[in-house]
Formats: C-alpha cells, sequence, structure tokens
C-alpha cells in the first residue's frame, strides 16, 4: 500500500513555494494518516505518535525526516490547505483499484455530522459529509462534505455519484433525494429504491392515497419478523407496479413502482405502527424490501462504528477543510481494517491497530 499511496499522493496539488518546502506532502500525510491509524484525534496527538514511533515510521512507512519531524503549525498548516475534493478523489481512486462492488449489490447514500468539528459559541458550524456506502463490500466507497442544513445536498449527491460511476448496484437514499434530477443521475447504469415524504407532496399524497384503496390484482405483498431484546417487529412491505395512472411518471427516471412498509413494533406491551413510503425502479419486492432494510441498517453498520470506534465527534479540529481531510483519513482506515483483518469484530481491528505495531503496519502497507 505505501507504494500505492505514495503514487495517489503525488497526484495532490502542494500550494506552498518551493522554497519554503522542508517536508513532503507524502511525508506529512503518511505521519497523520498513521497517526490516525492509532485512534488519534488532534494534531498534537498525531504529534505525539509521530515522536514515539519515529523509528517504526522510518522503517514501515519508508519515512527518512532530512529535517526533522514535521511540527504542529506545519501539519495543521498542510491540512488546511489540502483541497478536500482533491483528497476524496485519491481516496475513491484507491477504492477503485482494490474493490469490485458485486453486480446487484446495494449501495446507499447517507449523511453524517461530524459534532466535534464545529463550536457554537463562534458560530463555527459542524462538518456535514454525504457518504456512498456498500451494504455487500461492508465499505465507504466515497464521500463529499455539504452544509449543516443539507440545502446544497441535492447537487452534491448528484457530484458524488458522477465521481462513483456505479454500474449495476441498487442505490437507496433517503427523501432528500428524492428529485427528479437525482434520479436520473442514479438510473444511469444502475437501479434505486428511495423514500419518498412531503417534500414530493403532491406525488406524497397520491402514493398514500393508493395505499389506502384495497386491491388484489397487481400488488406484490411480503412479511418478515424479527424479535431481539425483548422488542418484536413486523414489517410488511407491499409493491404496486399498476402505475400507468401516475401523471408524471414519464418524469421520473425508470419509475416502475411505489412501496408501503408498515412497520409495527410491540415492546413492553405497547404496540406502535408506522408506514413509509417509496419510489424505485425494480418491481421485485424482494430486491425493493432488501434495500430499504439495509438504508436503515447504515445507522448502525456505518455511523455508529465512526462514532464509537473511530471517535468520529471527538474529533475537535475546527478548520473546515482540515477536519474534512482526517475524516476521509479515518474512512480509509475503517476500509483497510475492514478488507485486510480476520478479526471478528472491528473494534478489535481498531484496538490492534493503537497497540500493535505489527498489526497496523499490516493494515496501512500490505497490498
Amino acid at each position: 500500500m505505501e507504494g500505492d499511496l505514495k503514487e495517489l499522493f503525488e497526484d495532490l496539488e502542494d500550494s506552498r513555494q518551493d522554497w519554503k518546502i522542508k517536508h513532503s506532502l507524502y511525508e506529512i500525510l503518511m505521519v497523520v494518516f498513521c497517526g490516525v491509524s492509532a485512534g488519534e484525534t488532534s494534531i498534537s496527538g498525531i504529534l505525539a505518535f509521530a515522536r514515539c514511533k519515529k523509528k517504526w515510521l522510518m522503517d514501515k512507512a519508508n519515512l527518512t525526516f532530512p529535517n526533522g519531524l514535521p511540527s504542529y503549525d506545519t501539519i495543521r498548516r498542510m491540512l488546511g490547505a489540502l483541497d478536500p475534493k482533491q483528497f476524496q478523489k485519491v481516496m475513491i481512486r484507491f477504492m477503485e483499484r482494490t474493490l469490485n462492488i458485486p453486480k446487484g449489490s446495494y449501495v446507499s447514500i447517507d449523511g453524517k455530522t461530524l459534532r466535534g468539528s464545529g463550536y457554537k459559541e463562534d458560530g463555527i458550524e459542524p462538518l456535514h459529509l454525504l457518504h456512498a456506502y456498500s451494504h455487500e463490500c461492508g465499505l465507504v466507497i466515497g464521500q463529499l462534505e455539504c452544509h449543516k442544513d443539507k440545502t446544497n445536498e441535492i447537487p452534491v449527491s448528484k457530484e458524488l455519484l458522477d465521481l462513483l460511476k456505479l454500474k449495476d448496484t441498487i442505490i437507496t437514499a433517503d427523501a432528500m433525494m428524492c428529485q427528479k434530477d437525482v434520479i436520473e443521475k442514479m438510473s444511469k447504469n444502475n437501479d434505486y429504491v428511495v423514500a419518498l415524504k412531503g417534500n414530493q407532496k403532491t406525488m406524497f399524497e397520491e402514493v398514500k392515497e393508493l395505499f389506502e384503496c384495497p386491491t388484489d390484482k397487481t400488488r406484490k405483498t411480503m412479511i418478515t419478523k424479527e424479535k431481539s431484546r425483548g422488542r418484536f417487529e413486523i414489517r410488511e412491505y407491499t409493491l404496486e407496479t399498476n402505475i400507468d395512472w401516475f401523471q408524471d411518471k414519464k418524469d421520473w427516471k425508470n419509475l416502475k413502482a411505489f412501496i408501503m412498509c408498515k412497520n409495527t413494533v410491540i415492546s413492553k406491551n405497547k404496540e406502535r405502527t408506522e408506514k413509509r413510503y417509496f419510489i424505485t425502479s425494480l418491481e421485485d419486492i424482494t430486491k425493493a424490501s432488501l434495500g430499504i432494510r439495509n438504508h436503515w441498517a447504515i445507522e448502525n453498520n456505518l455511523h455508529w462504528s465512526l462514532d464509537v470506534i473511530f471517535k468520529d465527534d471527538e474529533c475537535r479540529v475546527l478548520d473546515k477543510n482540515a477536519s474534512e481531510n482526517l475524516a476521509i483519513m479515518r474512512r480509509i482506515i475503517y476500509n483497510r481494517i475492514k478488507m485486510l483483518s480476520h478479526l471478528d469484530k472491528l473494534i478489535d481491528g481498531k484496538r490492534y491497530c493503537t497497540y500493535d505495531d505489527d498489526f497496523r503496519a499490516k493494515i496501512l502497507f500490505s497490498c
């Protein structure tokens, strides 16, 4: 991996003046990358790791440090000057080289806020990232920054889809992505299952009314039941393919069906029922229902892991570019542990990365 990273990092633009450069961009990024892999969430922590592990960095990462270790200010300035969009392209290219997303697999587009990256008293809003997550691979395959209020999540989602160049997958997304132009991007060489809510008011009301009218001719149904920790959950999926009545159907690329999911939860002798609605290019209820379930699971499979295991919200770096660049590194390491570790639990892999020099070297530098 060291050779691959060097080649990829060399494509990044170094905006510094040549006569001021004491440490190469690659040297600085590798120091940061290794520190983050050991669980450090601050620049001072990364520098402390580098001081303690200088010999390890020289032996395993092939760093020579002709001018000594980079200083706190050098690392801070470099992380702030580096364009996260450039760095994100590095991550996506790296994933393209090492990952083959299976045909028919599910990719979820979903946002996550890094709460520690904001400071309310100074009016600094926390960073909000839009992720692309492959469920079959269990990996983050891309991310881009968007506004905390999500006002630009729609154009950012289109940009992310363009970068990923997905093919033969099933893309899932929440109701924010339920826009004609976003659906058109998704449906290029892919299928989709997207939540439908009040932001498409007319369509939402018409679909709700559709499922209130009984019929047994064209609808497909499927029921799943799950019991866990004293909680019993029943999910009833209903898929309707007879939608030629929908006046705007032709404006929604490859729209084939509407779905209703009736979710009933019984816990402590109390019952709660909720109905949710979706649009899809699929006519297979099994595939469509799995897409819905997978999208809900991203909270546990990805967001929880990033918060609890990788301490996403504990990173207090307030500079927007620096915070996003560190987040990209954490996701690369998340992916590498899942790809290369044979341990049963992700949290164990993260612990070994922190304490075991040989394991950390394997995760960072194995091809």
